[in-house]
């Protein structure tokens, strides 16, 4: 018998106004005055809107994983994650999840099946992350990252996937859920 979680008691905050105070071009600063459940003013938040992001554990038919090298801007660090990005306005995230995966690393696979869906955080950003699993990818082209990117592919033993993880060869968050969720999965 599935666990029952029972319901919360608690009731949602209510944004009494919000107003945009920046836009950065990836996110979009807003600031709330806020009311809590029984109605009484709470202290001002601001919060990030952010486009949804997706990324890919692609496999291909000799069970390797198909990683990358990252430099990222934030830690000021090389990150070894799985090919993803964002998800473009109108964009379908599963579409965005094939082409950041062709973009990043040349690869392609017949298809792509949901993995996981994640709220990245809650606590500041609106968007999710779409995770999909890749089975059968290949090369099929030359990589076009973007212009504020650039990537070294790695092909990893996809047995190897809870020690990159024990390890903290893998650090990146949504990395992290990605591969928790396929290690599950298998």
């Amino acid at each position: 018998m599935p666990f029952e979680l029972p319901p919360p008691r608690l009731r949602k905050w209510t944004r009494a106004s919000s107003e945009q105070v920046g836009d950065y071009r990836v996110f979009r600063v807003q600031h709330h005055a806020m009311r809590d459940s029984a109605g009484h003013p709470r202290k001002d938040v601001y919060t990030f809107s952010c486009p949804d992001w997706c990324n890919v554990v692609a496999l291909t038919d000799a069970d390797e994983l198909v990683l990358i090298w990252q430099y990222r801007h934030g830690t000021d660090a090389l990150s070894l994650e799985i090919p993803g990005g964002v998800v473009e306005p109108g964009e379908d995230p599963l579409a965005a999840a094939r082409r950041e995966l062709r973009e990043e690393t040349g690869f392609d696979a017949p298809s792509l099946e949901p993995l996981l869906v994640v709220e990245p955080n809650p606590a500041l950003q609106n968007n999710r992350c779409f995770t999909y699993l890749a089975r059968g990818a290949r090369r099929v082209g030359e990589t076009a990252f973007d212009e504020s990117e650039e990537c070294e592919l790695v092909l990893v033993p996809a047995r190897h996937a809870a020690e990159l993880l024990d390890r903290r060869l893998v650090s990146h968050s949504l990395v992290v859920c990605a591969l928790e969720a396929f290690l599950r999965s298998a």
